[in-house]
C-alpha cells in the first residue's frame, strides 16, 4: 500500500473526498469543517510548522476576511499532513471571465479594498527576520532594514539571472545598479504584512462577490513596505492579459486614486524589483512565460522614467 493510501486510511478519509490538488498538496474534505492536506513535494514538517506559527501570530481582527488556520501538522513517512480550517468561497479568478464590464469594475474595487486592508496588519513586535521562509537569512532583523534586505535579495539573485536578463533586457546592468542605488537610503516607513502573491487566484469571493478569505501565504510572504503588495497585486490582477480588457491601466487608476498619484514611481520600482527577484521562479533556465513577463516589465521605459 502506498503512503497516500495509508494516510487516507489512518485519518479515515475516502479517496473520493478529494476537493483539490495544487503544486504542493492534495486537499481532502475532513471532519468538523476542516480539510486534510497531503504534502508530498518540497514542503517539510518544519516549514509547515513555521507556517502554522505564522498564521497563529496574525492579527486577524484587523481585516474583514479570513486567513488560513492550521490546526495540526504531522509527519507521515515521506509526506507531511496538515489539518486546516475549511474556508468558504471561490477563487476570484474563476469568476472574472463571467462578469460584464460594470461587474468587473466592482470586482476590482473589492479586490483593491481587500488589498488595502492588509495594511492594517503590523509586523510582530519581536520580529527576527523580514521574510517568512529565508534559509539564507537575507532578511535577518534588526541587523538591517527593508531596503537592505531587498539589496541582499537582489544580490543573491543576480548570479542566477544576470546572463539571461543581460541578454534580453536593454541596459540590464545599468538598470540593476539604478535599483540598488535607490535602496541605499535607510527605510523610514512602517513594517506591514506583505502577502507576496496577492492575486485573484488567492482571494476567495462569496456569491455576492465580496472577499471572504485570503490564502496561499508562503514563498514571498514578508514584512516591509505595504506598497510592495499594492504594486504586485496591481500587476497580478490580469497578469498575462487573459481578459483582454485593458485591466492594468484601469486598475492602476483605481489604485492611485486610493493611495495618491505621487506613489506611481514607488509602485513601478517594486514591480521592477519583483521582476528581477521572480524571473527564474518557475523555470531555472528562464525559458517560461513568466520570465518573458518579467523581461517585458524590465523593458518598459515608462516604468523607468517615473523612478525618482
Amino acid at each position: 500500500m502506498d503512503t497516500r493510501k495509508q494516510i487516507l486510511n489512518k485519518y479515515n478519509v475516502a479517496p473520493d473526498a478529494q476537493i483539490g490538488s495544487g503544486m504542493e498538496a492534495e486537499v481532502f474534505e475532513y471532519k468538523h469543517d476542516s480539510v486534510l492536506k497531503i504534502y508530498a513535494g518540497t514542503a517539510t514538517f518544519d516549514s509547515l510548522l513555521s507556517l502554522k506559527q505564522f498564521y497563529d501570530s496574525l492579527e486577524r481582527q484587523q481585516v474583514y476576511f479570513k486567513f488560513p488556520h492550521i490546526d495540526s501538522v504531522y509527519q507521515e513517512r515521506d509526506c507531511v499532513v496538515t489539518i486546516e480550517q475549511k474556508l468558504g468561497g471561490h477563487p476570484m479568478s474563476a469568476l472574472l471571465t463571467h462578469l460584464d464590464d460594470k461587474q468587473l469594475d466592482a470586482a476590482m474595487q473589492e479586490y483593491l479594498r481587500a488589498l488595502l486592508a492588509l495594511a492594517n496588519i503590523n509586523a510582530p513586535k519581536h520580529l527576527t527576520q523580514l521574510k517568512l521562509f529565508d534559509p539564507e537569512q537575507l532578511s535577518k532583523f534588526p541587523h538591517g532594514d527593508w531596503y537592505q534586505f531587498l539589496q541582499n535579495y537582489l544580490k543573491e539573485k543576480h548570479p542566477q539571472i544576470a546572463l539571461h536578463l543581460g541578454r534580453d533586457v536593454i541596459h540590464f546592468s545599468e538598470k540593476f545598479e539604478q535599483l540598488n542605488e535607490q535602496l541605499e537610503s535607510p527605510y523610514a516607513g512602517q513594517y506591514k504584512l506583505i502577502h507576496g502573491d496577492f492575486c485573484p487566484g488567492n482571494l476567495l469571493f462569496d456569491n455576492q462577490h465580496q472577499a471572504v478569505a485570503l490564502i496561499d501565504f508562503g514563498l514571498m510572504t514578508m514584512y516591509g513596505d505595504h506598497l510592495f503588495d499594492l504594486a504586485t497585486g496591481w500587476v497580478f490582477f490580469d497578469m498575462y492579459d487573459e481578459l483582454k480588457a485593458n485591466i492594468r491601466e484601469r486598475f492602476l487608476e483605481m489604485l492611485l486614486e486610493a493611495i495618491g498619484h505621487d506613489k506611481r514611481g514607488d509602485l513601478y520600482r517594486y514591480v521592477l524589483i519583483y521582476s528581477i527577484l521572480s524571473a527564474n521562479t518557475y523555470s531555472p533556465d528562464c525559458t517560461d512565460g513568466h520570465y518573458q513577463w518579467c523581461v517585458s516589465n524590465l523593458n518598459n521605459s515608462d516604468f523607468w522614467k517615473h523612478l525618482a
